[in-house]
């Protein structure tokens, strides 16, 4: 009787104490997005580096536009912020939507004239 006991507690002991995958971002939308700052250098650059600019894509030879300058970014701004953000006509990256904050970075850049700073 008391190993059934016991094995049933071991076995409600695991079952509660189960796999939490959530996600901050999810948890706590407007908790980690800081927009009041965003500046090419430190954000839309990082950006578009890891997302767009990547070989195959949007870099000189391959997708136009080119966006691995701020030069192509800013010349396509509008383009980048109706597929990155908006989702048109299409969304890009290909491998998914960007994040929540991430869009809203892009969104406020290109909104605040997409300067090089």
């Amino acid at each position: 009787m008391k190993k059934a006991l016991l094995y049933l507690g071991g076995v409600a002991l695991l079952a509660l104490s189960g796999c939490y995958y959530d996600n901050e971002e999810e948890l706590y939308p407007n908790s980690f997005c800081d927009t009041t700052a965003v500046t090419w250098s430190a954000d839309i650059q990082p950006l578009v580096s890891a997302n767009c600019a990547i070989p195959g894509c949007h870099v000189a030879g391959a997708q136009s536009p080119d966006l691995s300058t701020y030069e192509g970014v800013q010349a396509n701004a509008t383009s980048v912020r109706g597929v990155a953000v908006d989702g048109a006509p299409f969304v890009m990256p290909p491998s998914g939507q960007l994040p929540k904050c991430d869009k809203q970075k892009i969104r406020d850049w290109v909104n605040a004239g997409a300067q090089q700073n």
